[in-house]
């Protein structure tokens, strides 16, 4: 299940740098001229990765995880997606793009589209580009059904990986549960892909980091790449991969060079047209100085618009129950979770808006972005400390390569 969903998220990934390529040689986009060369590389990586196809053992929990999807998809294509940074970010810019058949640069760097964004990477839009030249046109009727794909690829991958360290009934109950945040109510907006993207690499990682698995190490440096293409987030997200995996393993830091590989082409690209970002408009450092005298009153207001309090209350209770040697094992992802929201807090205590109003619009969907790993050790922890130990350890043995 995981090959089928790694070979649609790289998929994305394939489409975005081709376009990308195109649009920086300045050749128009059509289909073909898209479509081709995607291909081409599709098959290449095919080849190179051998990926193995394997179909797990099902609980009727998978049904209840399966019915939650479709009921998500109903739900994300029940009208032409709605939000508003659809319509002002990334539909629009997609919309533009189509258009003109290739990156508008001249509408990027125009001072009065400033609020589309103009700095954050393009792999959403160019995605949706590349669904227009395939219908012909630009539709954004059924644009919801790639926000269910990105969040049902991401189960996929969380239900094999689980299903190596425990049971089918404990893998299929985790999966159920990472829904909560998997399924973004952010239809249309990156927040899909970047879940997809960054939960999918920080499990990856902890894999290469437990196992020494080499393969693991690959996607887990490749996932957090894309996530880099994918939101300004998904950046601050790679440097924080980076020193937690230097705390937890510092020999594979080395390794995660594919990431920075893969990210490095937009953050050239944005450098070049000095595309402008607004948390660095004025001086950042004089609002956060400013800021940090009433600390207390930011950190009323992430409690004040925290996502699912109640869950998060369960998962910090859940920390304090598992054995400390469990919190010692997963430290790499309870790292990675500690060190970005810290950043979030101190992108904060920067901002050059409002605080109440950045927290209000942004501070729910940062928290769900990499929430789903989080809740997948948790669980797991939790299935080491109360689930018979012989179980678990015949279970890894059946499941694993």
């Amino acid at each position: 299940m995981a090959a089928i969903a790694l070979s649609f998220l790289y998929a994305t990934g394939i489409i975005y740098f081709v376009e990308l390529a195109l649009a920086l040689l300045g050749v128009p986009w059509n289909v073909w001229n898209v479509s081709l060369p995607a291909l081409v590389i599709a098959v290449v990586v095919l080849v190179l990765t051998k990926p193995s196809f394997r179909w797990p053992r099902l609980t009727v929990v998978d049904a209840l995880t399966f019915l939650t999807v479709v009921a998500y998809a109903l739900y994300a294509t029940v009208a032409r997606v709605w939000e508003w940074d659809f319509w002002a970010i990334w539909g629009l810019k997609a919309r533009v793009f189509l258009e003109t058949h290739t990156i508008d640069w001249r509408f990027l760097g125009s001072r009065w589209n400033d609020f589309v964004h103009p700095d954050y990477p393009l792999l959403l839009p160019l995605n949706y580009v590349y669904t227009g030249l395939l219908g012909g046109g630009w539709n954004d009727r059924w644009l919801g059904v790639v926000t269910v794909a990105f969040a049902a690829a991401f189960l996929l991958i969380v239900r094999e990986l689980v299903a190596r360290e425990t049971t089918p009934l404990i893998a299929s109950t985790i999966t159920f549960a990472v829904t909560a945040f998997a399924l973004s109510g952010f239809i249309g907006l990156a927040e899909a892909p970047l879940i997809a993207f960054a939960g999918a690499a920080i499990l990856f990682l902890r894999r290469a980091i437990l196992l020494d698995d080499a393969v693991a190490m690959k996607h887990g440096a490749l996932l957090a790449g894309l996530a880099a293409c994918t939101k300004n987030e998904g950046m601050a997200l790679l440097v924080t991969i980076a020193v937690a995996l230097a705390i937890s393993k510092v020999r594979l830091v080395w390794r995660l060079w594919p990431a920075f590989a893969v990210a490095l082409p937009w953050v050239v690209v944005r450098a070049i047209h000095r595309f402008p970002t607004d948390l660095a408009q004025g001086s950042l450092a004089a609002r956060v100085l400013s800021r940090a005298r009433s600390i207390g009153s930011v950190g009323e207001l992430l409690l004040r618009y925290l996502h699912a309090p109640w869950l998060w209350s369960v998962l910090l209770v859940a920390l304090l129950v598992v054995p400390h040697r469990l919190r010692v094992r997963e430290r790499f992802v309870l790292l990675v979770f500690a060190f970005q929201i810290a950043i979030y807090a101190v992108t904060y205590l920067g901002t050059p808006y409002t605080v109440e109003w950045q927290v209000a619009t942004s501070w729910p969907r940062l928290t769900a972005q990499i929430a789903s790993p989080l809740l997948v050790v948790v669980m797991l922890m939790l299935a080491r400390t109360f689930a018979p130990e012989h179980d678990l350890a015949h279970a890894e043995a059946r499941s694993d390569h």
